[in-house]
């Protein structure tokens, strides 16, 4: 008398979940099942996407089914596919340096700016993004044919104005930038202190200070720029880009922001509500989960697998 669940447990020398599953005894003609184990819609869920994109890893699928209202660990997923031989070996290179030099906590705080190479009729282009380092929503960018002073100009007022920002406006995103010449040139500096915005540059050799923007970059060339390689003439290369990235920004999850898109994190601008936002969504899915399997156990449960229907699923996309 007097003691605790976990120090019977401890004497007993086994866990407390198999503990109050001895306690509660087996129902007489049906079989013991977990409330939490997987359906089996669920594992047709999981079958259905990775056949449509076989080239996608188990976060990836994640994302995707979050995307449809079912919240899916992603050890979940990765066992699932490992018993079924699908799941793909990949490494990731260790990064230098761990800690970058900044903490945004809402949008329009911090933005990243940088370009990369492209290949349009031939030619190199460049295409220039303005990153939110909050969400990792793209707030603006350009594919220009050479990168100089005029063009980070243009692309930072560019995204002031998607942002509502006014030009005069007493506070402004700060830009952090590489050590390039357009970003250090005297036009780049001097018209930023005449807007009175702060102009961050990046360490040398500290790729974790301009992190998010160097991630972005490796999507999209990854995703969309490798994938086509020679793009016909100009007009198609900013169709295709600006598509892609609207895809980018409103429909691919993020592994970053949980699984939500940047579209989504930054029109809601609180990482505590995304927060509680998921954990309705867990919530959902697990009630889901359990009354399924209720339902698989119990004959007499009338009408409760019509009810299933009627849980709302979160519109978070």
């Amino acid at each position: 008398m007097g003691r605790t669940v976990t120090e019977v447990a401890k004497t007993l020398e086994v866990s407390r979940p198999s503990y109050y599953r001895w306690r509660q005894g087996p129902r007489e003609g049906l079989p013991v099942q977990n409330p939490r184990a997987l359906t089996p819609a669920e594992l047709e869920q999981m079958d259905r996407v990775k056949e449509q994109h076989p080239e996608w890893r188990h976060r990836r699928i994640q994302g995707a089914l979050q995307a449809e209202g079912t919240y899916l660990s992603a050890t979940s997923v990765y066992e699932r596919f490992k018993a079924q031989g699908w799941e793909q070996s990949y490494e990731r290179r260790p990064a230098p340096w761990k800690e970058p030099r900044y903490e945004v906590f809402r949008r329009n705080v911090m933005w990243g700016c940088d370009w990369t190479k492209l290949r349009i009729a031939g030619l190199r282009w460049y295409l220039l993004i303005l990153i939110d380092f909050f969400s990792r929503l793209v707030v603006a960018h350009r594919i220009v044919p050479s990168v100089h002073a005029g063009e980070v100009k243009a692309l930072y007022q560019e995204g002031l104005l998607a942002q509502g920002i006014d030009l005069k406006a007493s506070i402004k995103p700060e830009l952090r930038v590489d050590r390039g010449s357009p970003n250090t040139s005297w036009v780049t500096k001097e018209f930023f202190a005449l807007i009175q915005a702060e102009l961050s540059f990046a360490r040398v050799r500290r790729p974790t200070d301009n992190a998010i923007t160097e991630r972005a970059f490796g999507t999209i060339k990854q995703e969309e720029i490798y994938l086509v390689g020679d793009y016909p003439d100009p007009i198609s290369g900013r169709q295709e880009i600006g598509g892609y990235l609207r895809h980018y920004c409103t429909e691919r999850p993020h592994q970053a922001l949980w699984n939500f898109t940047p579209q989504f994190v930054h029109d809601l601008n609180n990482k505590t509500e995304l927060l509680r936002h998921l954990k309705v969504l867990k919530r959902q899915t697990l009630e889901r989960r359990r009354q399924y399997w209720l339902t698989r156990q119990d004959p007499l449960a009338g009408g409760v697998e019509s009810e299933l229907i009627k849980i709302p699923i979160l519109s978070h996309y």
